[in-house]
């Protein structure tokens, strides 16, 4: 859940750097530039103030609330979930650890750190998770502490029908890492208290469990997501409008 904000993040981070028709407040960085990374990370920290509120005309949305529809479902293992409707509360208190990029090889790498996302949406699960049986749906909220995520990103260059060179994200990896959270599923095996009750101690006493056996799935969800939202704003922008020579 976290993570699709943090991915989310830094493709729009990414975009947003190199936009079209530059405002005062996005600075560029110079293909040429020897400090590129550092340079990306200064961008960042200048246009954060606007990410709070988001940039229409670039595609950013607001990141307070964040609002997101279906975030993951899976099949995988013991459990199915689904989660929808989404509101994150906390994603633009980030900060940038890392950065690297290389014009070269069109990959690029970023580390980022949210100290606190409070979420709230819906939730269909059926399945077992840490021995547990788990049923149910209905209204969640959430609260994640320390939270990090490595993002990579591979683009490659193609020319199209008009003859100019496009950017476009083929492979998105996010791996996340969470400090410690709390979850609360409302109406768990159509809404018995004690049961739910029941169920809800035994996820947040078992925190880590439960989010190492589902994080594969999100972290997939969430590539595959950003990857398309990253593709639709690429198209808009040729490689050398992106990637300024000077």
């Amino acid at each position: 859940m976290k993570t699709i904000v943090l991915a989310g993040l830094i493709v729009a981070i990414f975009c947003a750097t190199f936009a079209r028709e530059l405002p005062d407040f996005i600075h560029v960085c110079k293909k040429n530039d020897p400090n590129l990374a550092d340079c990306i990370k200064a961008s960042v920290n200048n246009l954060k103030p606007k990410l709070k509120t988001g940039i229409p005309d670039y595609k950013i949305p607001s990141l307070e609330p964040l609002e997101l529809k279906e975030l993951v479902a899976t099949t995988g293992g013991n459990i199915k979930l689904m989660l929808k409707n989404v509101i994150v509360h906390g994603a633009s208190n980030f900060t940038l650890l890392r950065m690297k990029a290389n014009l070269d090889t069109l990959n690029f790498v970023a580390e980022l750190d949210l100290p606190n996302l409070l979420i709230e949406g819906n939730y269909d699960v059926d399945g077992r998770i840490i021995l547990l049986q788990i049923r149910g749906s209905g209204p969640m909220t959430g609260d994640f502490t320390n939270c990090k995520a490595l993002v990579k990103m591979q683009m490659q260059m193609s020319k199209r029908n008009d003859g100019e060179n496009y950017l476009k994200l083929t492979d998105l990896k996010t791996k996340i890492s969470v400090g410690g959270g709390k979850l609360n599923l409302q109406n768990l095996f159509g809404g018995d208290p004690v049961l739910g009750e029941a169920v809800n101690t035994a996820i947040n006493s078992n925190f880590d469990s439960f989010l190492k056996e589902i994080k594969p799935s999100i972290e997939s969800a969430i590539s595959n997501t950003f990857t398309e939202i990253a593709n639709g704003i690429l198209q808009e922008f040729t490689y050398e409008i992106l990637f300024p020579e000077s």
